[in-house]
């Protein structure tokens, strides 16, 4: 079997420009997933008087590798989130999480 060698000299040059673009691809991904489970999250809320729904705070990431945030400050949030309503049973937040993950924020 012949040996061959493989020259890495043009991928080593292209170090910088992988990197930015793989940032990018971070980015961009994080960004969508971000608003697409704010949105899965809102969408699947329990209204009663549409307060909680209306709520929901979302903040992208501005940057490479930092995480988003998505938050709802209202004080019977984390009944509701735990399945206190016929709306919406137990689990109802973690599964709209994971279906933005497993999508990578295409909904």
């Amino acid at each position: 079997m012949a040996r061959r060698t493989v020259d890495m000299s043009d991928l080593i040059a292209k170090r910088g420009a992988l990197e930015k673009l793989l940032e990018k691809t971070v980015l961009d991904t994080t960004q969508k997933i971000t608003l697409d489970a704010g949105a899965r999250l809102m969408i699947a809320s329990p209204v009663d008087t549409g307060e909680f729904r209306g709520a929901w705070e979302i903040e992208a990431p501005m940057k490479s590798y930092e995480p988003g945030r998505i938050t709802n400050n209202t004080v019977y949030g984390p009944a509701l989130a735990s399945g206190h309503s016929d709306q919406a049973s137990d689990g109802w937040v973690e599964n709209a999480l994971l279906a933005a993950v497993r999508f990578g924020g295409g909904q």
